[in-house]
Parts: structure tokens; C-alpha cells; sequence
């Protein structure tokens, strides 16, 4: 009796066992849901499809780019959350997904609490540029004749309130201690043609915007945003060079995340396959050529990452009293 017990036991434990390998091979078969919180054509976009393309040769499963706008991104992080912690859905995540809850506290997204970073898979510099009449041509230049009340309202242009380079503005202002109006604009098309017209003092702009103009002199670099200086202006003193920014560095970024909870194993390997991804010289060159800069980290460095810029843009939100509705 005992034996017939132990026979039986043993043949439902390999059942479940098959049942359960079945189950598991199954999943692997479907396509990964890459979420993506902005719409077809822009350039989050197209850093979504780049990547996917080769996730998608790594993991041996489709990788779906869908886009989910509205909202800043906030859309698309609630369709990950909502979904299982099982790897079937990815998020491609980004400043936004700090920023926004940060300035509007309907959105309550918490990054650490809900989400698991698998690895950051780009940086997008943005640049502090004059006219190119302007007399300035560094940024210490600027800020000696800010301190000397030389400039008046000296304004700085943004795409808008609660934008990464309405920070950026604040982050020269707070650390140089100097005065700067913020003028923001809907959006970021007009500005550079504003700020070569002289209408504005200088603007805040990512580096695919403003090299055109920065190619055909019509408008100056005094600082870039990353942690490195950019392979297209090597002379153009990144700010955390610069005298009293201890080092700091402020990029738009791009991150895929997995819902909290999601098994350590699934995580290990998206970010083994997404590191190597970001590391393929086509995709770096892809990548480079829209003004987006391949920047990997694994999963534990990108929540380093993260925590840093999380403590710098609070600090700005609560200096600064950013507040967007």
C-alpha cells in the first residue's frame, strides 16, 4: 500500500513537473509587449524599434513595439503595471517616468515600488545654446556677467513647465547662484528658430535639435547635459566640468523596466540580451546618427543610476517649487 502510495505520488509530481514545462515553453514562444508611452514616429520611438529589432534575435521571441501615448508616458506605465509580472510585457520607460509624479501628484507612479529596472539602453544630451551674435561663448562667461547684473532678465527657452530642460535651467541657476527667466514654450519647434532670431537670450535643446544650427553657426554650445562630452561637439564643456557642479550630469535617458515582482531569472535574461543589444556597433551607429547616444547599464548600475537623478531632480522640484497640472 505504501509503495502504490509512493509510485503515485511520484507519477503526479512528474505530471505537474510536465504540465508546468509546457506551460513555460509556451510562453517563450509568445511575443514580448514592448510599451512605449509616446507615439508612432518620434524619436522614442524609433529608439524602441531599433532595440526591439534585436531583443527580439537574443531572446528568440518577438519583440512588439506598442505604443501607448498620453499622459507623458504615465499611460503606458499603468498598462505595465496592470499587466502580470511574468516578462510578457516590457517598458521602455525614461525621465518622464521621475519627473512626471514628481510635479503632478495625480500620477502616483513610484519607480522603486513598481517597477524593476533591467538596464538602461540610452542618453540623450541636451545642449544650453545663445545666438551665435551672443557674446558669450563658455558657460562661466555667462555666469560672470549674470553675477554682475550685466544682462538684465536674461531668459532661458524650454519646451515647457515641468520639462527636463526647464531642470536643466534651474540646475545652472541653483548651482551658479544667478537669475535666469524661464520662458516656456508648447513644445520645442519653435524655439530654435526663435533663439537664432535673437527673440530669446538662449534655450535648452536636445542635441538632434540643435545641431543643424550648430553646424551652420547660427547658434553657440556653451554646455551638454551628459556625463561625457558628445562625439559631435568634443570642444563644448560638459556640465559637471564646469566650476561648482561637483561632476553632475542631467540626460534624457531611456530605460527598459519590468513590473516589480517579475522572477529574478526573466530579469537576468532581458538584461543579458538588452546589454548586448545596446552594445552592437550598427545599433550604436543607428542610434548616434538621430542624436541618441548607446549609454548600457546592467540592472543593478541603472537603479544606481536612477536613485541619483531621482535625489537631484527633488532637490530642483523643491528649490525651484516646480509644480505642473
Amino acid at each position: 500500500m505504501n509503495t502504490n502510495r509512493r509510485f503515485l505520488s511520484k507519477l503526479a509530481a512528474l505530471v505537474v513537473a510536465a504540465l508546468l514545462h509546457g506551460t513555460a515553453c509556451a510562453q517563450a514562444d509568445k511575443p514580448v509587449s514592448l510599451v512605449v508611452g509616446y507615439s508612432a514616429g518620434g524619436s522614442a520611438d524609433f529608439v524602441a524599434r531599433v532595440v526591439s529589432a534585436e531583443l527580439s534575435k537574443r531572446l528568440g521571441r518577438q519583440v512588439i513595439v506598442e505604443n501607448v501615448a498620453g499622459a507623458s508616458g504615465m499611460l503606458a506605465a499603468q498598462k505595465v503595471l496592470a499587466a502580470p509580472a511574468d516578462g510578457s510585457v516590457l517598458y521602455m520607460g525614461g525621465t518622464d517616468t521621475l519627473l512626471v509624479p514628481m510635479v503632478n501628484p495625480k500620477f502616483k507612479l513610484d519607480w522603486e515600488r513598481d517597477l524593476q529596472p533591467v538596464g538602461r539602453m540610452t542618453t540623450v544630451p541636451m545642449v544650453f545654446a545663445v545666438p551665435a551674435k551672443s557674446p558669450y561663448s563658455t558657460l562661466p562667461e555667462l555666469i560672470r556677467s549674470l553675477r554682475k547684473g550685466e544682462q538684465g532678465n536674461f531668459n532661458y527657452a524650454t519646451p515647457g513647465i515641468g520639462t527636463l530642460q526647464q531642470f536643466y535651467g534651474e540646475l545652472i541657476k541653483k548651482q551658479a547662484k544667478v537669475s535666469m527667466l524661464h520662458v516656456p514654450y508648447r513644445g520645442g519647434a519653435q524655439i530654435a528658430t526663435d533663439l537664432v532670431g535673437q527673440q530669446i537670450d538662449s534655450a535648452v535643446l536636445v542635441l538632434s535639435t540643435a545641431m543643424p544650427f550648430l553646424k551652420d553657426g547660427k547658434i553657440k554650445a556653451l554646455s551638454v547635459s551628459d556625463s561625457v562630452r558628445v562625439p559631435q561637439l568634443p570642444d563644448v564643456k560638459r556640465i559637471g566640468e564646469e566650476e561648482g557642479f561637483g561632476g553632475m550630469a542631467m540626460p534624457l535617458w531611456q530605460m527598459i523596466f519590468l513590473k516589480a515582482g517579475t522572477p529574478a531569472s526573466i530579469v537576468s535574461t532581458y538584461e543579458k540580451a538588452l546589454f548586448a543589444a545596446a552594445g552592437q556597433a550598427d545599433v550604436r551607429s543607428k542610434l548616434l546618427e538621430s542624436g541618441v547616444s548607446a549609454a548600457p547599464l546592467g540592472a543593478q548600475e541603472s537603479r544606481t543610476f536612477i536613485a541619483a537623478q531621482a535625489a537631484l531632480l527633488r532637490d530642483i522640484v523643491t528649490s525651484a517649487k516646480i509644480t505642473q497640472d
